[in-house]
C-alpha cells in the first residue's frame, strides 16, 4: 500500500471520527453568532453603542472606532474573540492525536498498521483543516442568514470573507498543539501549555496596542498578524505569515514524531 493511499484512507477515517464533534461546533457557532447579530438592532436603538459610552483605553485596545454599524460592531463583538473560541477545537483534537493516543495505549496499535508515522501527523492536520473550513463556511452562511431575518444590512461576501479569515489564526494554535503532542507524552500538559500560549499572546497583543513600551513584544504574537476582514480587505501578507507558521509547525511535528519512542 502506497504512502499516498494510507494518507487518504486515514484522513477519511479521521473526518468520520471528528464529524459529530464538528456538527456540535457548527451548532454552537450558529447560536453564538446568531444571537450577536439578532440582538444588534436592540442595542443600536437603545443608544448604548455610542463610543462615548466606553473608556478610551478600551476602544484603543480593541481597535473600536464605531459600533453603530453592523460591520464594526461584529469586528468588536465577534471577530475579535472568535480566534480564542475556535482554537479550542484543533488544540483538543491534536493534543489527543499523539499524546492522548499514547496515554490510552492506542498509539502502538495504530503504528502496527502499514501507515508511515508522518502520515499520522499529516492526516490529522489535513482532516482538521478541512473540517475547520466546512465549519467556518456553514457558520458564515448561518450568520448572514440571521442578519437577513432581522433585516440588518450585512453583506454575504464580507461575512464569508471574515469567517474564512479566521482559519489561519485558529489553526496555528492547533498546529502548535500538534507539535507539542509529538514531543510531550501527556495530553493534559499539551492542552495546558497550548492555552497558556494562546491567552498570553492575546494579552500581549492587547498590551502592545495600548503601550508603546510593549510594541516590540506585540510583533511576536500570532494575534498581531490577524485582523478582522469584515470591514477591511484580507491582509494577505499577514495571512501568509500565519500560514507559513502552520506549515513550519507541521514540519516540526513530523520530524519529532519520526524520532519518538512509543511507550506502551
Amino acid at each position: 500500500m502506497s504512502r499516498t493511499s494510507t494518507l487518504l484512507i486515514y484522513t477519511r477515517h479521521l473526518l468520520g471520527r471528528f464529524g459529530i464533534t464538528s456538527i456540535w461546533w457548527v451548532i454552537g457557532l450558529a447560536i453564538y453568532n446568531g444571537l450577536i447579530v439578532m440582538t444588534y438592532p436592540s442595542f443600536r436603538e437603545s443608544g448604548l453603542l455610542q463610543t462615548k459610552n466606553f473608556p478610551p483605553g478600551l476602544l484603543k485596545a480593541f481597535g473600536i472606532e464605531n459600533l453603530t454599524e453592523i460591520g464594526p460592531y461584529l469586528d468588536a463583538r465577534l471577530f475579535g474573540t472568535l480566534p480564542l473560541v475556535l482554537a479550542f477545537f484543533p488544540v483538543f483534537v491534536f493534543a489527543d492525536a499523539i499524546a492522548g493516543a499514547e496515554e490510552r495505549g492506542a498509539l502502538d496499535v495504530l503504528l502496527g498498521n502499514p501507515i508511515p508515522r508522518r502520515n499520522v501527523v499529516l492526516a490529522n492536520w489535513i482532516a482538521m483543516t478541512l473540517l475547520m473550513i466546512v465549519i467556518l463556511v456553514i457558520a458564515a452562511g448561518l450568520t448572514w442568514g440571521s442578519a437577513v431575518v432581522v433585516d440588518v444590512d450585512l453583506g454575504a461576501a464580507a461575512t464569508f470573507r471574515a469567517m474564512l479569515n479566521l482559519w489561519p489564526i485558529s489553526m496555528v494554535f492547533g498546529s502548535f498543539a500538534l507539535a507539542l503532542s509529538t514531543w510531550i507524552r501527556s495530553r493534559g500538559q499539551v492542552i495546558g501549555i497550548s492555552f497558556t500560549v494562546v491567552f498570553l499572546m492575546y494579552l500581549l497583543d492587547i498590551i502592545g496596542r495600548i503601550s508603546s513600551m510593549w510594541e516590540t513584544v506585540h510583533w511576536i504574537t500570532a494575534f498581531r498578524y490577524y485582523r478582522s476582514a469584515m470591514t477591511a480587505p484580507v491582509l494577505w501578507g499577514d495571512t501568509a505569515i500565519l500560514i507559513a507558521a502552520n506549515v513550519v509547525l507541521v514540519v516540526v511535528a513530523v520530524m519529532l514524531f519520526d524520532r519518538r519512542d512509543v511507550y506502551t
